[in-house]
């Protein structure tokens, strides 16, 4: 075959919607085309250590899809791996990603070619197709000679059907009268193209009017009418011997007609990632240094270095240059001992000394005694175990993200025009200031911006402007975005949905799977809760972390919780969320409401963002960082980003109520549903509240509840079923306490 015509799009409409085959039309809707992948793309200037996550993601996804469509929920016999994933990443049956065998490319262009080569008359429905596209012009001439009245009368007006059969392995076919069907004495599939009753080979489409199951084929030469009935090959292969002995149910291999245009006929995979300069701290993901990384989530999150003698210690800080700070330490501990011997001095003086003691020890632990930590056995474990976390929900991986995020992004220095990578939205620059106020009138914007903070729980909160994000897409699944689906004829069975890669495209001497990458570098905000307000509201709902020792952060203890769960298959991070699907299924733990209050923040922001931004909801994207209660939430796009989010900070400025962001964000309005009592029931989430388009969230609308923030309610997975007390009641309570003191 020759090469095929390339087409241009948006590259982000080449990444979804234009995708290696989909279906789409032409303007104007008429001429139905399949999209094949290019050559022609040229290549993503990704780092190797990017590329290396990309493959490791993708890999991973495939492993979670493999093992959910392979459960064979309700089937008679075990799915096998080939009707669950694509062949070309199995061996043996294992999941294999290769990173040699991807190519990752920009998507700059696509090929298409005509699809499907079916047709029917326009005045009395002959159906005609064509098996080859190389031939197509030439059996157009022939299909004149079928015509029922002749070729000199016949009308030779043909119009190209807009509908296909598909099926949930992948597979994609013209509509045809022609089936296929098992033939068990001789153990092989037989075309059946001929009518039954006269053996005729011609045959009208019927389309009345109405649902697809209506449409039929007829004889044109008997009027035998003949259903639409099509078996997928590569099913029938696998499972035919199985329908003889009544192992494998029919209705697992039909295809089923579906419009060109529907949704049904294709889905993309894929995912995202943040890029960074630097592979400091990503490098310590790697499996040969687990010990270096036990060590750095032990610094960061305050553990004490359990393993340190008096003298080892002294040594550290001579080395140091800090030997003074030893001797002061080993007096001041000297006096407090004397005094407690004592007894005659007050308890509260004493407390006060031994609080400055403590501080000088966390101070110490996380500058000089930093990896030299013992770890505890929950940070072990989950350091040790990680390779078998979903790489989203790896609180781990988010630690480490996160410090590379302060250290490149908050604490990122001057962009190339002279702007600061990230500004505080409290005490802001000159590129954000509104224009016309006094230095009154701004000071009291930035108390007045501070104050709604504290209103909202909220440490604090950064618009960063390099945020860089990968987008790609390496695959697609018909029928379903989900690893099985469900069907009428099929009972309760769960059957399999097929993840497939995109076909190869020639590189150089070889041939590799394209992954289409979107290189984005746009606006965000970054939001950090405050700790002690988080622990509060867990309180306040009968919710306590993993037990640690004292001084170290609510983010150590997160991250030995999450260790924990991933052992409880009914609360467990699985990469579809199944556990928290389900309703009043999940216990009341700490990790699974942090994220979910995290994740609800960020949509509560992003839908705020999106009313004053001109910016429409599926414009924007996430990113969590459960450890250290911080969310990241950006403009998605592949157009030059004017600014929309720092033009919105600044115009939205004033004095009265220092952000206009943020004052909606506290008024209780910007939370309220049209399906209030129906949300509040189904665990305060929807489209009318905190729901945004799948394709922008990173957990398509999971652990997401208004209830976390309000009350009013709980999660759909809470098995506690006692109204959660909401986080910004308990913001609100600690902010006015703080003024009254």
């Amino acid at each position: 075959m020759s090469k095929p015509p390339a087409m241009q799009r948006s590259r982000s409409q080449l990444a979804t919607a234009y995708a290696p085959h989909s279906l789409f039309t032409f303007e104007g809707g008429s001429g139905g085309c399949m999209a094949l992948p290019l050559s022609g793309n040229p290549p993503a200037e990704l780092r190797p250590i990017t590329r290396r996550l990309i493959s490791e993601q993708i890999q991973e996804y495939f492993e979670a899809w493999a093992l959910r469509a392979m459960r064979g929920q309700n089937l008679r016999h075990p799915v096998p791996a080939a009707l669950a994933v694509d062949g070309r990443v199995l061996s043996e049956d294992a999941v294999r990603v290769r990173l040699g065998e991807l190519e990752f490319q920009i998507p700059d262009a696509v090929g298409y070619v005509p699809f499907p080569l079916a047709f029917a008359c326009t005045r009395c429905g002959l159906h005609r197709e064509c098996r080859r596209l190389d031939r197509l012009a030439a059996d157009a001439e022939r299909f004149p000679q079928a015509c029922p009245t002749g070729r000199a009368s016949c009308a030779n007006d043909w119009q190209q059907i807009d509908v296909v059969l598909t099926h949930w392995s992948g597979e994609i076919e013209a509509l045809t009268p022609n089936y296929r069907h098992w033939v068990s004495s001789r153990g092989e599939i037989r075309d059946i193209s001929r009518c039954s009753a006269c053996d005729s080979e011609r045959f009208f489409l019927r389309r009345p009017p109405g649902a697809l199951a209506g449409w039929h084929f007829e004889c044109v030469d008997c009027r035998t009418v003949r259903p639409i009935l099509q078996r997928d090959r590569r099913t029938l292969e696998l499972l035919g011997p199985q329908l003889d002995q009544n192992l494998a149910l029919v209705a697992e291999m039909n295809m089923e007609p579906v419009s060109y245009r529907a949704s049904a006929a294709y889905y993309p995979h894929g995912d995202r990632l943040l890029v960074f300069d630097e592979d400091e701290y990503v490098s310590l993901l790697g499996a040969s240094r687990v010990a270096q990384l036990e060590a750095f989530i032990s610094t960061r999150y305050g553990y004490p270095p359990s393993h340190l003698t008096d003298g080892e210690k002294e040594r550290l800080l001579v080395a140091a240059g800090r030997e003074n700070e030893w001797r002061n330490y080993v007096t001041m501990r000297s006096l407090i001992d004397t005094l407690i011997a004592g007894g005659a001095t007050p308890q509260d003086q004493i407390e006060a000394a031994s609080s400055g003691l403590a501080e000088r020890e966390t101070d110490w632990n996380a500058t000089v005694f930093a990896g030299h930590q013992a770890a505890s056995p929950g940070i072990v474990a989950a350091c040790r175990e990680r390779q078998n976390y979903v790489r989203r929900f790896d609180p781990v991986r988010m630690s480490v993200d996160h410090h590379t995020l302060v250290e490149e992004k908050l604490h990122g220095g001057q962009m190339s025009d002279g702007k600061e990578v990230s500004v505080d939205v409290t005490l802001l620059d000159r590129f954000l200031r509104p224009d016309g106020l006094t230095d009154l009138q701004f000071d009291q914007l930035r108390r007045e911006s501070r104050r709604r903070l504290d209103l909202l729980g909220v440490a604090e909160m950064r618009l960063i402007r390099d945020v860089r994000v990968c987008e790609y897409t390496f695959g697609y699944t018909r029928t379903s975005s989900s690893p099985t689906v469900t069907r009428d004829k099929a009972g309760d069975a769960e059957l399999p949905v097929r993840l497939r890669l995109f076909d190869k495209v020639q590189v150089g001497d070889g041939a590799r799977h394209p992954v289409l990458c979107l290189l984005q570098s746009n606006e965000g905000f970054y939001l950090r809760l405050d700790e002690a307000t988080v622990l509060e509201w867990l309180d306040a709902n009968g919710v306590i972390p993993a037990p640690a020792p004292p001084g170290v952060g609510l983010g150590g203890r997160l991250i030995e919780e999450f260790a924990a769960i991933q052992h409880d298959p009914t609360s467990r991070f699985s990469r579809f969320l199944d556990e928290y699907r389900r309703e009043r299924s999940v216990p009341r733990r700490a990790y699974p409401l942090v994220y979910t209050l995290l994740h609800s923040i960020a949509h509560h922001l992003i839908g705020v963002s999106a009313s004053m931004s001109g910016l429409d909801l599926g414009s924007f994207g996430e990113h969590i960082f459960t450890p250290d209660l911080a969310i990241l939430v950006y403009r998605r796009g592949m157009t030059m980003d004017l600014g929309n989010l720092s033009s919105m900070w600044r115009d939205r400025g004033d004095p009265q109520f220092g952000n206009e962001v943020l004052d909606q964000m506290v008024n209780p309005v910007s939370l309220r549903c049209g399906s209030e009592s129906v949300c509040s029931h189904r665990g305060g989430a929807c489209p009318d509240c905190v729901l945004i388009p799948e394709n922008a969230c990173l957990t398509r609308n999971e652990l997401l509840s208004r209830s976390v923030l309000i009350g009013r309610g709980t999660p759909r997975w809470d098995d506690n079923g006692a109204p959660l007390v909401g986080f910004y009641e308990i913001a609100r309570r600690r902010s006015a306490l703080n003024s009254s003191s």
